[in-house]
């Protein structure tokens, strides 16, 4: 890794990611890279990363294939290991931090923009795979299956390596496609909403649905009777369920999640608490305040200085 930007990692953008000799870069939207030639990851590679005590979002969408050692990550508000024969989807919007990484750890990382690598984003088939993603950012694969995403990672180095034509992002577009195809395949093995049989099921099910809703929603909503009715169901069953699932009450993910985000535009310096409290649709300054304090134990700016 050749810079590091600790300081710009509150909101991580593609052009803010550290780079290193095998970075292959293709008009700031798609890039590759891999530690595959280096002997193991240094300390001082990871501190970017695992330093801050406070999380990062993320704004562009990332795939990591792993083919040795781990990593251990928060991902909106979930625990994932990366591990040998793993793929992990981060998808734009997220907040998340790395936690620990092996010194042994292997990786291959592709990271693009959405908006030029997916024009059917929106198709039935991928906002089921994005659905998913939800609740399963990490995904196993096969020795086999890794080898798969790996050829088409070689390939598309050697595409980006060529002299570029004007053909050269179609090219990539479709291996991307082929890439995340292979990704969608495994996810499907998982069995489909209207298979599951049984409570249990259905309520993990909504549980999942719920999540999902709240991770689009909660800057603009924090009532859990707004995310009851997106479902279908009454508060009170949504509480039951919710609780039932995870062992927390709707209130506590959605707060969390508002928390989160919160911390993330706090350490980033960039807004002001007003600023802050209007982008997370609070009345007022005081009202966000308040809220953050009550859930940190810290008022913003003093949270912004001491943690």
């Amino acid at each position: 890794m050749k810079k590091d930007n600790r300081t710009l990692l509150n909101k991580l953008e593609m052009v803010m990611l550290p780079t290193s000799e095998r970075t292959l870069n293709f008009e700031n939207t798609l890039m590759l890279d891999d530690n595959f030639n280096s002997p193991g990851i240094e300390e001082e590679e990871t501190k970017p990363y695992i330093s801050p005590a406070y999380p990062i979002k993320i704004m562009f969408s990332m795939i990591q294939i792993c083919t040795e050692g781990y990593m251990r990550i928060r991902y909106n508000l979930q625990e994932y290991v990366i591990k040998k024969n793993s793929v992990a989807i981060i998808l734009p919007n997220s907040i998340g931090e790395c936690v620990e990484i092996s010194k042994d750890f292997q990786v291959a990382f592709i990271t693009y923009k959405e908006d030029a690598y997916m024009e059917n984003h929106t198709s039935s088939y991928s906002a089921g795979f994005r659905s998913s993603l939800t609740c399963q950012a990490v995904i196993s694969l096969s020795e086999e299956k890794t080898e798969n995403l790996l050829t088409l990672y070689r390939m598309m180095r050697k595409k980006i390596a060529e002299p570029h034509t004007g053909f050269t992002r179609e090219a990539l577009k479709g291996y991307m496609q082929v890439v995340l195809a292979c990704c969608y395949e495994e996810l499907a093995k998982e069995p489909h909403p209207a298979e599951m049989q049984g409570k249990e099921n259905r309520q993990k099910y909504l549980f999942n649905k719920f999540l999902s809703l709240v991770q689009k929603n909660y800057t603009k909503e924090r009532s859990v009777t707004f995310y009851a009715d997106a479902l279908c169901i009454t508060p009170k069953y949504l509480s039951q369920v919710i609780y039932q699932t995870s062992g927390r009450h709707p209130g506590e993910w959605i707060k969390d999640y508002v928390i989160l985000e919160a911390k993330a535009l706090l350490k980033s310096g960039r807004y002001t608490v007003q600023q802050i409290g209007d982008m997370l649709n609070f009345a007022n300054a005081s009202f966000f305040g308040k809220y953050f304090k009550a859930a940190t134990g810290l008022p913003p700016k003093k949270y912004r200085k001491e943690s």
